[in-house]
């Protein structure tokens, strides 16, 4: 049987950037509950290629929160 996957994330969030303020708040928290959060912000930096940076960020996370403000 094979070894269980290892992961450099608990979760990673997908956004709107015109979310990036609650989302912020969400990645805090679930920072300060031990989880290893991929958030953009933290993660991606200047001149890297985001889509590439998103692509192997995904794969290397445990799950995935697709976030989205309910308007309304």
């Amino acid at each position: 049987m094979d070894e269980p996957a290892e992961f450099a994330f608990d979760v990673f969030l997908s956004h709107n950037s015109k979310d990036k303020d609650c989302v912020r708040r969400l990645a805090e928290r679930l920072r300060d509950a031990g989880l290893e959060v991929w958030f953009d912000e933290w993660v991606i930096d200047p001149g890297d290629d985001i889509h590439l940076a998103i692509e192997h960020s995904l794969e290397a996370s445990r799950t995935c929160v697709s976030l989205r403000r309910m308007v309304g």
